[in-house]
């Protein structure tokens, strides 16, 4: 669910990269920041955390973890710590998404794999969810280890699960056991 004040803030995201001539490398490294953010309750707490001086709190920014970040990036994730607004970071990442495939005229599609895809799988991935949705998608592929085999894509409020564990639970539900 997104806030009044979390559309404002992916609004900021989406101005400051495309100032910056950034736009893609923001937006795809927001997400896999958020998503990293998401499964380290340690890194979260040390981010969200306001007995903790901004300036610790901003050292993240200086940190290991986003060294190769574009600048751009780094200057979002540091607003966003000062703001406090990291509880809100997933949700910011997925509307600056969704406002960037929308400006392509495109439809988000979340597509998560158990194993990192190369180019010519993504792209297969990509036109194999368009033929079956009758939409243009830009896909954002996540790597989850939770999906054994195949994959897991959800589209708005649609969801596709072509995941094995899926197809295994289908799979008894038929058979009965």
């Amino acid at each position: 669910m997104n806030t009044e004040l979390t559309l404002h803030y992916a609004e900021a995201v989406v101005a400051l990269a495309t100032a910056e001539d950034a736009l893609d490398a923001v937006e795809d490294e927001l997400l896999a920041i958020a998503r990293a953010v998401d499964g380290a309750e340690d890194l979260r707490q040390r981010l969200t955390d306001l007995q903790l001086p901004v300036a610790q709190r901003l050292a993240f920014i200086e940190s290991d973890v986003l060294s190769a970040a574009h600048p751009a990036t780094r200057s979002v994730m540091a607003m966003l710590i000062a703001a406090d607004r990291v509880r809100s970071l997933t949700a910011i990442a997925d509307e600056v998404a969704r406002r960037v495939a929308a400006a392509r005229q495109e439809e988000l599609a979340e597509v998560r794999v158990a194993v990192e895809l190369d180019e010519p799988r993504k792209a297969a991935l990509k036109q194999a969810l368009e033929r079956a949705t009758g939409r243009r998608l830009e896909l954002k592929v996540i790597v989850d280890p939770s999906v054994v085999g195949g994959v897991r894509a959800r589209i708005g409020d649609e969801i596709i699960d072509g995941s094995l564990l899926r197809r295994l639970a289908d799979l008894r539900t038929r058979v009965g056991v």
